[in-house]
């Protein structure tokens, strides 16, 4: 059976389908090969290249089928299809930033994190009428600065965020930067690199194991039962994660 997934970065079941930049064509294939419906989101002309299609800077998921979808990515039908509504953001997303981080929000499932000077007021607004705290960080690209295991853990590179976050009781572990690729000018970020797949799965875009922490990445991933997925045969990439729809339960 499948279901519309609740906390989107947090599946409790096996992913079913999420949305993906076009450009990944080897994220998707591997997504693909493990059973994962990929739902391509266009490029963007009015972004930097690098983050053109990134799912993360386009794309929030509210949960139980309510997502808010950059205009001019993708087509309402192909959303429709596995049961998701979109309601499409038609304030320009662009680069430079801060003007790209709108849609650009980590939930936990027990936060919403965003620099909520620049977030989109609906989701502000989503947090309000369900009574989701906002814990409010300068770190504009907070989604794409955090990999959630769960949700009183996270991995970040960001030391900001990393401080402000163990004030809210969540176990963080703060890696090191630049070993993972986004572009030939810039690094990218572990969370961007990363996705739950299931409770107890998260892939990882690249080898994981060229990361300076990997030790201590696997370590608390152990802790957690949490099994990495991964392909040692190309760099660790930031390709904007997924963004998780649907899930399958027993």
């Amino acid at each position: 059976m499948t279901r519309l997934i609740k906390t989107p970065c947090l599946p409790s079941g096996e992913v079913l389908s999420c949305l993906i930049g076009e450009r990944y064509t080897q994220e998707i294939k591997e997504l693909t090969d493990l059973g994962i419906e990929c739902i391509t989101l266009n490029r963007s002309p009015l972004l930097e290249d690098e983050i053109s299609c990134h799912a993360d800077i386009l794309s929030f998921n509210f949960g139980n089928g309510q997502a808010l979808i950059n205009k001019d990515t993708i087509g309402e039908n192909e959303l429709k299809k596995v049961g998701i509504t979109p309601v499409f953001y038609n304030n320009k997303i662009c680069s430079p930033y801060p003007n790209d981080i709108p849609l650009n929000v980590a939930f936990t499932g027990r936060h919403i994190i965003c620099n909520t000077r620049y977030t989109a007021k609906e989701i502000l607004d989503f947090a309000s009428e369900n009574n989701i705290e906002i814990i409010n960080t300068r770190q504009g690209y907070s989604k794409c600065n955090l990999c959630i295991l769960n949700d009183r853990a996270v991995i970040t590179e960001d030391s900001g965020l990393a401080s402000l976050l163990k004030n809210y009781q969540y176990n963080v572990l703060l890696i090191s930067s630049g070993d993972i690729f986004l572009s030939e000018a810039h690094y990218g970020f572990l969370g961007g690199a990363s996705c739950k797949l299931s409770e107890d799965e998260m892939y990882f875009s690249g080898d994981l194991s060229s990361h300076k922490d990997y030790e201590r990445i696997l370590e608390l991933l152990n802790s957690y039962n949490i099994k990495p997925i991964y392909n040692k045969s190309r760099k660790l990439t930031d390709f904007g994660g997924i963004i998780q729809l649907t899930e399958k339960i027993c």
